[in-house]
């Protein structure tokens, strides 16, 4: 799909759609829970799409209507036959849901699309291998067979907390106890406290014994639930910096005690000078004079494409350190923002682990044409640059925001930006 962004002054007052990060973990609890649970505000896109097949294929069974899913839940040690878990291009769920497809001791395989299974995968191979488990992995999948062991678990915490989260699911179900201990540098740190939340949502038990360990009792029980899930600090992020460059919205659907890690970007739009007014569920952001600043990426590594495209508007000189995440992602995503903001002349350079960037008010350049490199996050931010710069804009490959937020070109509409399908 190539969509044509036209210069647009935005303004009005838009509903933030679901985390994305918490229905995923809301779906998979639900998935292992005695009896039914009901999840309501779970906004639809091929990630979760992709988490509800996989559950499903897990035995869960599962009914999605316009307003709530109910999710009766699976039990894994029942299932006695080979299982497929497509993936799409879902990381979140592949790698939450290896060591949770283990406990039916089951053949399973997970298939991917995109780049996914070339994302880094060598934590959970490592581990099963260590346990005498079938990990075997190449361009068409991942296939495991034997079920997950307790004890006393070592893992790398700068490559994803992802694995983190997949592990936390799966141990509370063990017959022994366990524990996880996290190597420094810890990144993402956030991302697991939202599963911690989740859990305890259900009725399990983590003890965190001090920031880098945790104990899993063995033997617990999922509880079913009727639950609303909150809506996206992530996606609320592109809006946020659209406001901030350029106008004033009103965000709703935002929980103000959230531990989303992307939360950051309310913080992050007041050092750079926004007007920020936060209400009970609703957020209102306002430009003003903008200015540089130092970015640590380490614990939102998601926010980066868009806090490039705040950066580049900035006077001054942003500093973006622990980068490198956004490497592994659906796209090379330091090497792609990169690539695209040269595009409308933006003093950008990188390193494998820092981008730095020389931003000013006005950008204004004929026949630019971005791609999207199939990574719905290049493909939202550059649409937020081409609204503020002083020209039009195409952007091809603009399908994949399909992947985390269908409707965003329709929600762009509603606060009066200018999108043309071609």
């Amino acid at each position: 799909m190539r969509v044509k962004i036209h210069p647009s002054k935005i303004h009005g007052k838009l509903r933030i759609p679901s985390s994305k990060s918490m229905a995923h973990r809301a779906l998979i609890c639900a998935s292992l829970a005695e009896g039914t649970s009901t999840l309501s505000g779970i906004d639809a896109s091929k990630d979760i799409e992709a988490t509800i097949a996989c559950t499903e294929s897990l035995g869960a069974k599962i009914i999605a209507s316009q307003d709530q899913i109910q999710v009766t839940g699976t039990n894994l040690k029942s299932q006695g036959k080979e299982i497929l878990c497509p993936c799409n291009e879902s990381g979140s769920t592949m790698r939450f849901l290896i060591p949770v497809a283990s406990l039916t001791n089951d053949p399973v395989t997970f298939t991917g699309q995109g780049r996914l299974l070339e994302r880094p995968m060598e934590i959970y191979a490592r581990l099963f291998h260590n346990q005498g488990l079938a990990f075997v992995q190449d361009s068409k999948g991942i296939r495991i067979q034997g079920a997950l062991k307790p004890g006393d678990i070592t893992i790398e915490g700068n490559i994803s907390s992802q694995f983190i989260s997949g592990l936390l699911f799966a141990l509370p179900l063990l017959s022994k106890e366990s524990t996880i201990t996290v190597l420094k540098p810890y990144e993402s740190r956030s991302y697991v406290e939202l599963t911690l939340e989740m859990l305890r949502n259900f009725g399990i038990h983590i003890e965190k014994i001090h920031q880098t360990k945790y104990h899993i009792p063995e033997n617990q029980t999922y509880q079913a639930q009727t639950l609303p899930v909150e809506g996206d600090y992530s996606q609320a992020a592109f809006f946020s910096v659209l406001a901030t460059l350029q106008g004033k919205l009103t965000l709703t659907n935002l929980k103000q005690d959230s531990h989303q890690g992307d939360k950051s970007i309310l913080d992050l739009l007041k050092k750079a000078g926004a007007k920020l007014m936060i209400q009970k569920d609703s957020i209102q952001i306002e430009h003003h004079e903008l200015h540089a600043q130092t970015i640590d990426l380490a614990d939102c590594p998601d926010l980066g494409p868009i806090l490039c495209v705040l950066a580049s508007f900035c006077p001054g000189t942003t500093h973006f350190i622990h980068a490198g995440r956004l490497r592994i992602k659906e796209s090379d995503r330091v090497q792609a923002m990169e690539t695209e903001l040269k595009k409308w002349g933006v003093a950008i350079q990188t390193t494998e682990d820092t981008i730095t960037i020389h931003g000013k008010r006005e950008y204004d350049c004929q026949n630019v044409v971005i791609d999207g490199h199939n990574d719905h996050r290049i493909v939202m931010a550059m649409t937020i640059f081409g609204l503020c710069a002083q020209t039009a804009c195409i952007i091809e490959g603009a399908q994949a925001i399909t992947k985390s937020y269908p409707t965003f070109f329709e929600d762009i509409e509603k606060i009066h930006g200018k999108v043309e399908i071609l």
